[in-house]
Parts: structure tokens; C-alpha cells; sequence
């Protein structure tokens, strides 16, 4: 089935307060081949295709009232797991919450920490006696689309804090938007999406943003576990602005890396549908040899990495998100996993579960 979800114009709302506390969550995504096919100016030419999945790592907001005629706003990273070589785990200490709080009125801060945040208030018009809290598992930048499981984690609870219902249509549309032509970033459509509708999809897209989100077809019961029990991502410890990293990709390399991207894309739906995990790994192979394509400079970090695992039997190795920092998504079967994490060393690698389902709202 195919579900329109470009985006479109922002309309100014009513200033509003919320009514009760709300609580959502929506989950980050990996992209398994396609990445970069979505950028409006590649996916102007013939279209564009993704192929990924939600995963278990969250974004929680939580929306509730506060004194009338202010705002506050949190970011409250949480701690997250370390992976060891043995395979055991020890917590990560959480980071010192930020808290910027203002007058209902004053001018959105402009510090890059908070401006989803203000732009998210300016969409939903609530943005008086209100407190919005951000708990995240990463902190930004980490190329699991962690800004866009915010926005779209965010439009949900505020909406809900006012008695308003929202499509997963409504939420991803939206949610680029706000991206695109509130914060004027130079980003894809795929984050969006996968936050809003959760689980294994098949995105098209067009210069206007994602045209059709298709589950995709699994023809064996024992692929998505198989896939699952070798996928590794693995924690860069770079940081970096997605919109920056896109802005320096040159128009004509993603022009002409487009069409292996899609035919990666492809190639990876294909082997979901047939139940083969060779022909999907294949796929994601290709998707990577095109990605490096795309920008050698965004990629740098997977070719070292690459050439520093060689010889461990690691079968797809490619950057996550627009690359340039964030996360590695690593595959190779389970057996080698432990030489893989020795020759990792003091890595945070997170081991994804695919298919997690999309926003939704939480105990409150």
C-alpha cells in the first residue's frame, strides 16, 4: 500500500497551554541501502527509494503544564550501555540535563540545542505555561535520526496535551517540514517516517519529501532474526549537524550515486520478499560502496574502520545517517562477534532490534 506523505507549508497556530501531562515516544531508525536517494535535490530526478528499519532505541517527550505565561524546556540524555568485549555491560554516567527557560513571548532561543524544541511549539501553537522534556539514549548527531524521532515524539505529546489526535502521516509531513523550512536544514525525509510509522518499510520519495511507505514483504520467518542476531552499531564518538555534513555533498557526485543507491534499495526489498539474507546483505553492500561514493569526505571513518577490522570476516561496514560521525552500521555473523568487539576496544556498541513500532504515547 502506498501512503502519500510529502510535506507542506506550516500554518500559524493559536497560541494554547496545555491541558494535562502527555508522554511519547518514538524510535530511531537504521537505514539498510537507499540513504541519500531521499535529499529533494537527488530525489527530483527519477525518485528516490529507502529500505530500513525502526529500532529499539527511543526518544521520550514528555509535555505537561506549567506557570502561565512561561516555557521551560529540558534535554535529559540518558545513560546508556557499554558493550565489552566479554559481552557484559557497565552504565555509561547520564549527562547533566540542559534547562533553558522563558518568558511566553520572548524571541525562540537560537542555540542549536533548542530550537527543534521552539520549532516544535511554534508548529502546535503551544507554547504558553507549558514544560517540554527531552530524554534521549544518544545525544545528537549519532546518524540514527534522533532529531527527527524528537520532532515527531514532540508534535505527538504536545498535540495530546491539547486533546488533538495526529495521523502518522500528519506527524512525518510535519515533522519535515519543521526540519526544512522552519530550521532550514538540508535533510532527507526517511527519519521522519520511520519515527512516525515504526517497523520494516520501503520508502519512495520525489522532491517534495517521501511519496509512498510500503511495508516491506518478508518472505521467511527467520530472516529478520537472522539479520537481527549479526547487526552491531557501533559508536563513533563523532558527533556532527546532519544539514552540514549534506550541505558539502556535491550535487553531481549524489546525482550520479543516486541510481546505485536506489538499485541497492532494491535489491535489499527483493531479498526481504524472497527470504534471503545473502541477497540483502548484498544489497547493503552495494548501498555502502555507493554511500562512499557519494562523499569519500562523509565516509572517511567507515573506510578506517574498515581497513582496521579486515581480516575478522566483517561483511557489510558503512557510516549511519549522512555520515561524517555518529554511529557505524556493522554486520557479520554472530560467531565473530567477539574477535569484532576485542578489536573494537573501549567502542559503545549497541546491538538494534529491528521492526520497533512508531510513535506512540507512553505512561504518563
Amino acid at each position: 500500500m502506498s501512503t502519500p506523505c510529502a510535506g507542506s507549508l506550516l500554518a500559524p497556530r493559536a497560541l494554547r497551554t496545555p491541558l494535562w501531562r502527555a508522554a511519547a515516544s518514538a524510535p530511531m531508525r537504521v537505514s539498510f541501502a537507499g540513504g541519500g536517494s531521499d535529499l529533494p535535490g537527488v530525489a527530483r530526478q527519477d525518485g528516490g527509494r529507502v529500505v530500513g528499519a525502526a529500532i529499539d532505541l527511543r526518544i521520550r517527550v514528555v509535555v505537561e503544564p506549567f506557570d502561565r505565561g512561561w516555557v521551560r524546556m529540558e534535554l535529559a540524555p540518558r545513560g546508556c550501555g557499554r558493550e565489552q568485549p566479554g559481552g557484559g555491560s557497565e552504565a555509561a554516567e547520564a549527562s547533566v540535563p540542559r534547562v533553558l527557560t522563558r518568558r511566553r513571548g520572548d524571541p525562540p532561543r537560537d542555540e542549536l540545542a533548542f530550537r527543534l524544541i521552539e520549532a516544535t511549539l511554534a508548529a502546535t501553537g503551544v507554547g504558553d505555561g507549558v514544560a517540554l522534556r527531552v530524554e534521549a539514549e544518544t545525544s545528537p548527531g549519532a546518524g540514527l535520526g534522533g532529531s527527527a524521532s524528537a520532532a515527531v515524539a514532540a508534535l505527538f505529546a504536545l498535540r495530546a496535551s491539547v486533546g488533538e489526535a495526529a495521523s502518522p502521516e500528519e506527524l512525518s509531513r510535519e515533522a519535515v517540514a519543521i526540519e526544512r523550512e522552519r530550521l532550514g536544514n538540508a535533510c532527507g525525509a526517511q527519519d521522519q517516517v520511520f519515527a512516525a510509522f515504526g517497523g520494516l518499510l520501503d520508502l519512495a520519495f520525489d522532491a517534495r519529501g517521501c511519496s509512498g511507505v510500503r511495508p516491506l514483504a518478508i518472505g521467511s520467518p527467520g530472516l529478520v532474526p537472522a539479520l537481527s542476531a549479526g547487526l552491531l552499531l557501533v559508536d563513533t564518538a563523532v558527533r556532527r549537524v546532519s544539514g552540514e555534513v549534506l550541505d558539502r555533498v556535491d550535487a553531481g557526485a549524489a546525482c550520479e550515486a543516486k541510481g546505485e543507491l536506489v538499485a541497492a534499495a532494491g535489491d535489499v526489498a527483493r531479498g526481504f520478499e524472497i527470504g534471503s539474507l545473502a541477497l540483502v546483505l548484498s544489497g547493503m553492500r552495494r548501498g555502502a560502496a555507493a554511500k562512499v561514493r557519494l562523499s569519500e569526505a562523509a565516509s572517511a571513518i567507515a573506510v578506517s574502520m574498515k581497513q582496521r577490522l579486515d581480516g575478522i570476516g566483517v561483511e557489510v561496514l558503512r557510516m549511519c545517517g549522512a555520515g561524517g560521525g555518529g554511529h557505524l552500521l556493522v554486520w557479520a555473523p554472530p560467531e565473530r562477534h567477539a574477535r569484532l568487539l576485542d578489536a573494537l576496544g573501549p567502542c559503545v556498541v549497541r546491538r538494534p532490534s529491528l521492526g520497533a513500532p512508531g510513535v506512540r504515547l507512553e505512561p504518563a
